[in-house]
């Protein structure tokens, strides 16, 4: 039984509203919907008809659900092809009850923000300070379409069983303005809220998931283009403070774009020059006649398929509420981690008529299962597991939502508490390769480096594999050969012809806790009996064969049976001074190249140092890719969560002296491309114990691309220091760094392709 401290968030479901390109009468729909949920200002409306737009919003926005607005065959299709984004309510309306007066949403609505609008500014003060605007205008105003997005409008009470308008109009005492067909439209302002408004009310941003590349300032288009209302629509759903203008209603709109443009202008500046300029967004193909008409310190923004791919604009993670908690966590009869918790307070109303609502519970796991490497609380970004994450984690497989750095789970409002059970991270890695049509198992030679590393304590106790001296010794004595206590610690010093030792480089190295002062060889050894690497015996000549014989401390008895020509005889006087003796034990313990393990365990060991609580691994893994058939093997596969929303997988090829093979190259290249995704990028580490030939050199080199840099090379001088790069620096006289998968391949074209 232990405990675990998690970062529990509270969000809105975010939805991804379908419909089809061209139907202006949809994206109205699926605005006036939008307006009525809490959060639902940062939804995406998606043209499913464009499919490469529809897939860069999707991931985007890190879409929850897609709906569907109309009933179209298109739209089901395309919904049908993303079930990892399934309806998690189980029927095909997001209202439940009998129309049309008991209609009930089932997401989180406005109303909770209203309530608490009218409880904290309302209900006992008569002088509020912020004003309250209902705008009314006729539905055959040629603005119409403008003024919905602006200043907001609900569906009709028939549609979602509550009249939201007529509940603000009851708590909020609104100003109520009709505008005729010619009138201007009004200023916004921030002591003036508009219906628009309450579905942003009381939000917050994530720090680390947030639009960053704002640009606040206007849209130029047409009030009657789908694809400006659209374009609109979603660059202020990632958080972009924005408003629409259309020249040719210039007499309708120039008051309130002048008053917007104003209030930029009157912005604190920003850190960079772009940060104070005001953005003009228009359709690339619609170019601004004459942006110096706008004022100063324009930015020009156009829009194409480029500008939503996560590179540029992104979509804001937005939240109701964050807390901590502490989590209960135990051992159940599956072998998995179950942590427990306590739901913190929402900050959502009880009022009985919500108690079919939902929204999302997000869990930021922390520092994990600390010390705990076949099971992980990590849940790599990708969405395409969700039902896995589903079934595993969690036990509702359409509840569950993979997020950046947390787990999110689809909950109605009424639940107190959650459970979820670790994952088994071999099983893990295994669904991720199957998602890209990949089959994966574990290997021999990957069960033997996973014994290994159990066996030395976790990768942390696999440390004086790092020291050479002791690599020499592993290697100079076959199994069925004894030697002393004095050649041990003799080799692993390992001392040249000049008197230098290349275990001085090791003296700070920590293996295990100790007195003060420099480690020592015989400290070493020590710790490599205890791990079972080595076993003591005594040593003593067949009386019948006059062969050395060696019997192991367990198996010491008065008489003992020679194990070369099966005589038994009493040991006792053959027994003299410094007559102990020690073999290689455990895995080591047979001649079938067992430290073939170590290069694997060393790799592994530097990427923990760097990326220690992101990264999940495991040992060796036969790969199949499916559509060719081709098979390959990788001797560990790594998953590190290196940024909000980014996943990176490294494969491998570690040995010992043998060599980087043509095959070896075509094997990797082949899955690491089959890998590349939006938010999954494939490195390539190849590792040796000695360094690389200049043809190996040749044939590694052509794993990147021009615009590709993804194969990371190592060497005993980059695996056995704490950090890769202490070494190299100093002996090639160069600075490169090694804080991330990208800065190691960088460092490689550094070292080994423009040196």
């Amino acid at each position: 039984m232990g405990s675990l401290s998690l970062k529990v968030r509270y969000r809105p479901i975010r939805f991804g509203l379908c419909i089809r390109s061209g139907d202006i009468a949809a994206l109205s729909y699926a605005q006036r919907l939008s307006m009525t949920m809490w959060g639902g200002y940062f939804n995406p409306i998606i043209p499913v008809d464009d499919t490469d737009l529809a897939e860069a919003l999707i991931k985007l926005f890190r879409v929850d659900v897609l709906w569907p607005v109309t009933s179209d065959s298109t739209i089901e299709q395309f919904i049908s092809a993303h079930a990892y984004l399934r309806n998690p309510f189980h029927q095909n309306s997001l209202f439940v009850g009998r129309p049309p007066d008991d209609l009930k949403p089932y997401y989180v609505d406005i109303f909770h923000p209203i309530t608490r609008l009218y409880e904290e500014h309302y209900k006992k003060n008569t002088m509020p300070n912020a004003r309250i605007t209902v705008l009314n205008w006729r539905p055959d105003d040629p603005l119409s379409n403008l003024i919905l997005s602006a200043y907001g409008g609900f569906p009709s009470p028939v549609t979602t069983g509550f009249d939201y308008e007529e509940f603000v109009k009851a708590n909020l005492s609104p100003t109520i303005v009709s505008l005729g067909q010619s009138d201007p439209l009004p200023d916004t302002n921030k002591s003036s809220f508009h219906l628009s408004s309450y579905s942003r009310l009381f939000i917050d941003e994530h720090y680390s998931i947030r639009n960053n590349w704002r640009h606040s300032g206007l849209y130029i288009g047409s009030v009657t283009n789908f694809a400006d209302l659209l374009n609109f629509w979603n660059v202020r759903a990632t958080g972009t403070p924005l408003q629409f203008y259309d020249p040719v209603f210039a007499a309708r709109l120039d008051q309130r774009r002048d008053t917007w443009l104003e209030i930029l202008r009157q912005r604190p500046p920003g850190t960079l020059p772009s940060d104070s300029s005001i953005g003009l967004w228009h359709r690339q193909d619609a170019p601004i006649a004459d942006p110096s008409i706008y004022g100063a310190n324009i930015m020009d923004v156009g829009i194409d398929s480029a500008i939503w791919n996560g590179l540029n604009i992104r979509a804001s993670l937005v939240y109701f509420s964050e807390h901590s908690v502490l989590a209960a966590t135990d051992k159940i009869s599956t072998g998995k981690q179950r942590i427990s918790f306590q739901l913190p307070s929402k900050p959502l109303s009880e009022a009985r008529s919500t108690y079919n609502q939902h929204y999302v519970v997000s869990i930021g796991m922390g520092i994990g299962l600390f010390g705990e490497e076949r099971q992980t609380l990590m849940t790599p970004y990708l969405p395409a597991l969700n039902e896995y994450y589903g079934r595993n984690l969690y036990f509702e497989y359409d509840k569950a939502r993979v997020e950046p750095e947390s787990f999110g789970i689809i909950c109605d409002v009424n639940r107190s508490d959650l459970s979820l059970d670790s994952l088994d991270v071999g099983e893990l890695i295994s669904r991720i390769f199957k998602s890209f049509n990949i089959d994966a198992e574990p290997s021999k030679a990957g069960l033997v480096a996973s014994q290994l590393v159990r066996q030395m304590g976790g990768l942390g106790g696999c440390r004086p594999f790092k020291i050479t001296g002791v690599r020499k010794l592993i290697e100079k004595y076959k199994p069925d050969q004894a030697f002393s206590r004095g050649n041990a610690t003799n080799i692993i010093h390992d001392r040249d012809t000049t008197g230098n030792a290349s275990f001085d480089r090791h003296e700070y190295l920590h293996i295990e806790r100790r007195d003060r002062g420099s480690l020592t060889t015989s400290q070493v050894f020590d710790y490599m009996l205890k791990r079972g690497v080595f076993r003591a015996g005594l040593k003593f000549d067949c009386p019948s064969c006059k062969l050395d014989f060696w019997t192991s401390i367990d198996d010491v008895r008065s008489n003992a049976t020679c194990e070369y020509c099966g005589e038994e005889f009493n040991i006792t006087p053959h027994l003299k001074d410094g007559g102990w003796g020690f073999r290689r034990s455990g895995l080591f313990g047979k001649d079938n190249n067992q430290e073939g393990a170590i290069p694997v365990t060393l790799t592994l060991m530097q990427l923990n140092t760097i990326f220690h609580g992101k990264m999940i691994y495991t040992t060796g893994m036969n790969l199949t890719h499916v559509p060719s058939g081709k098979k390959c093997e990788t001797d560990f596969v790594a998953v590190i969560d290196s940024h909000p929303g980014e996943t990176e997988i490294v494969i491998s090829e570690c040995k010992t002296r043998q060599e980087i093979t043509q095959d070896d190259v075509d094997n990797l290249r082949l899955i690491a491309d089959t890998l590349k995704a939006q938010n999954l990028t494939p490195f390539i580490i190849l590792s040796k114990l000695v360094p690389f030939t200049a043809d190996e050199i040749a044939r590694i080199r052509t794993l990147n691309t021009q615009y590709e840099r993804r194969v990371i090379m190592f060497t005993e001088r980059e695996l056995e220091p704490y950090l890769p790069y202490e070494r190299t620096e100093k002996e090639l006289n160069i600075k490169v760094r090694g804080s991330s998968l990208a800065d190691m391949a960088d460092a490689t074209v550094q070292i080994y392709f423009t040196p």
